[in-house]
């Protein structure tokens, strides 16, 4: 990148890299693919896009009834113990959502944490 940021593309691939992730995706609030690291073809970005919109819109819901804060993390465990996450954040005045399918037993939150501030970086230097 002229600026000197790392794309979406490259972070999400380092956080894919590094915490063995099936899958590193990032999309706005409305649902559409930004980006995306799938590390085996098994999963279908914009699928996966589209069904964490909808967790999204279930917890907004939720969220609002129960009068709870913002959340800023769901998760899923499947049936292999593998971890379905989202992570919700802001940045330049829009919503984000970091999705990761993690591995069984592995810590993601650190690395969802890095990614999340280096996309927030990122799409705040205008890249």
């Amino acid at each position: 990148m002229s600026n000197g940021a790392p794309s979406f593309q490259e972070i999400l691939e380092a956080a894919n890299t590094e915490g063995s992730f099936a899958l590193t995706a990032l999309t706005g609030e409305d649902g559409l693919p930004i980006a995306s690291a799938p590390a085996t073809p098994t999963f279908d970005v914009e699928t996966v896009a589209a069904m964490v919109t909808l967790v999204k819109d279930f917890i907004e819901q939720t969220r609002t009834r129960l009068g709870m804060d913002t959340v800023d993390e769901v998760s899923m465990v499947i049936s292999d113990r593998s971890r379905l996450v989202c992570r919700y954040f802001y940045a330049a005045g829009h919503w984000f959502i970091l999705v990761v399918i993690a591995p069984p037993d592995r810590t993601y939150r650190r690395l969802t944490t890095r990614a999340i501030r280096d996309l927030r970086a990122t799409w705040e230097s205008g890249a």
